[in-house]
């Protein structure tokens, strides 16, 4: 089936992430475009209504300028016109009078500066032609934010000066100055466009281009990441699908993707090894099925045939010595192959018939401790219990016949090994799982014989059918758990066979 064409992750991710980073920027350009269109005309609106109040504060206050001067030219007019004050012309003609009676010129200027009408004045210094000081009288000015302006005016005909000094204030070129700025400034805000500069605007689109170009930027390299690690999984996946049950996902880090690949692979094992138990059962119901057969078929012709050589036997009344004796010899001898045979039907009936797992709540201590009942095994089992009580839901009968096949082969293999028949057994629990321990003092078991020492009729002893392992296993699997040889050898030893079973009981079994 031709597999439709699709649309990169990379490329999504790409795609959303400047489609979310461009909106609001779009947006805001639209309202930033918009409002300073608003603003702009509000602004020149503005200026306009305030050009005229600043020209006409300009012009009033320029004119309270002039104003002020002309007034200060009248009053020196007037004043070099006053005959008190002609009287003290230094060049004239009554300046000799003045002094031949006494009177005292300073006191005279005081007067006139006192006076109200000459409000500003605050000195008044009367010159000689050559430009030196006749006579001059002042008052200080009234603060620091006042200045003192000088104007000068011919006093008589002769070429003498008088001089004024006025109080004016301080700031009135700055005020003037403040106030033309402002004035030049609302008409260049008048006469702006109605729109802001296109510069700012080039500005900010470059901006939102770099910001869209930077989130696609982003989102290729984020979506690049995570896409490679999804492919991996994906990669992984069809590689089991194919058959390579081995194929396992690498991804490295402490994130969510790695702890996905890491329950990837727990499920991987799991369902591999589900595989291999499944497997495991398909071979040992086949072997079942041959084992009721050929239990039956055997079974049959054993005692006619046994009943025949008891008669050939006993039927002969000859006095051949050496006959008579290869007679008795072979009745012997088929005697005992029929004895044989019959313990060989009655292990097959043994796995052609294994019952039902039927699991109730189990204490593995008592069960354990029931071993010893059995005298071949007293002398040999140690017990190495937990600190705490387990209790799992098995069928009784079937796990203490593993654990009696696991005691009885791991005492054999010590004797033969020449050590001491000593088995220990231990267990300990470890979250939904609890697992069985059986260590012996023999010659463990070699790597070649780890991959079929499970098989039904496969021993490395020299006594057995090689059954009692491949039903230990059966009955483990048929539990929801599993028996297997450890990697390395026991703390005795020796081989070390566990036996792990579920806690929550048999509703995980395979069988």
């Amino acid at each position: 089936m031709k597999r439709r064409s699709r649309i990169p992750l990379q490329l999504k991710v790409a795609v959303a992430l400047f489609l979310i980073v461009m909106m609001p920027l779009g947006v805001a350009a639209w309202f930033y475009t918009d409002t300073g269109k608003a603003a702009a005309n509000y602004g020149a609106t503005e200026a306009a209504d305030r050009i005229g109040v600043l020209e006409r504060s300009f012009e009033a206050y320029h004119g309270m300028v002039n104003t002020t001067k002309q007034l200060h030219v009248e009053v020196a007019n007037r004043l070099a016109n006053r005959p008190d004050l002609l009287a003290l012309d230094p060049e004239g003609p009554l300046v000799n009078v003045v002094d031949l009676f006494g009177f005292d010129r300073e006191r005279t200027l005081h007067t006139v500066i006192d006076e109200p009408e000459q409000a500003g004045l605050s000195g008044i210094t009367i010159l000689h032609a050559d430009g030196s000081v006749f006579v001059a009288a002042e008052r200080p000015l009234a603060g620091p934010e006042w200045r003192a302006k000088v104007v000068e005016i011919p006093l008589g005909t002769n070429g003498a000066t008088l001089q004024l000094t006025f109080e004016v204030s301080a700031t009135v070129q700055k005020d003037l100055e403040a106030l033309k700025q402002a004035l030049d400034a609302s008409r260049a805000l008048m006469q702006a466009k109605s729109a802001l500069p296109w510069s700012y605007t080039a500005a900010f689109l470059v901006l939102i281009g770099i910001a869209g170009l930077g989130a696609a930027a982003f989102g290729i390299i984020a979506s690049t990441l995570l896409t490679g690690r999804i492919a991996a999984l994906v990669s992984t996946a069809r590689r089991v699908s194919e058959g390579r049950h081995d194929a396992r996902v690498e991804l490295r880090g402490r994130d969510e993707m790695a702890e996905l690949g890491s329950a990837f692979n727990s499920m991987l094992d799991n369902l591999d090894q589900a595989r291999l138990q499944v497997e495991y059962l398909q071979r040992m119901g086949v072997w079942q099925d041959v084992a009721r057969r050929l239990a039956h078929e055997i079974k049959n012709p054993l005692t006619p045939i046994q009943l025949a050589v008891q008669q050939c036997v006993s039927a002969y009344k000859g006095d051949d010595p050496r006959f008579k004796k290869l007679l008795v010899d072979t009745g012997e001898i088929v005697e005992e192959e029929i004895a044989a045979l019959r313990r060989l039907v009655d292990t097959f009936r043994t796995l052609g018939a294994l019952p039902k797992v039927e699991p109730s709540p189990l204490v593995l201590a008592e069960l354990i401790e029931e071993l010893k009942l059995d005298p071949t095994m007293a002398a040999s089992l140690t017990v190495v219990p937990p600190k705490k009580p387990v209790t799992v839901r098995a069928d009784k009968l079937l796990l203490k016949r593993v654990l009696a096949n696991l005691v009885e082969n791991g005492i054999h293999a010590g004797e033969e090994a020449g050590n001491t028949g000593k088995v220990v057994v231990g267990w300990t629990s470890d979250g939904d799982t609890v697992r069985i321990t059986i260590d012996d003092h023999g010659k463990g078991v070699t790597e070649a014989d780890r991959e079929k020492i499970f098989e039904p009729y496969v021993t490395t002893k020299t006594t057995g059918t090689g059954l009692g392992l491949a039903i230990a296993r059966k009955i483990a699997i048929e539990h929801g758990g599993e028996l297997a040889i450890a990697p390395g050898r026991a703390p005795t030893g020796g081989a070390r066979f566990v036996v792990s079973l579920p806690l929550r009981g048999a509703e995980a079994s395979l069988a």
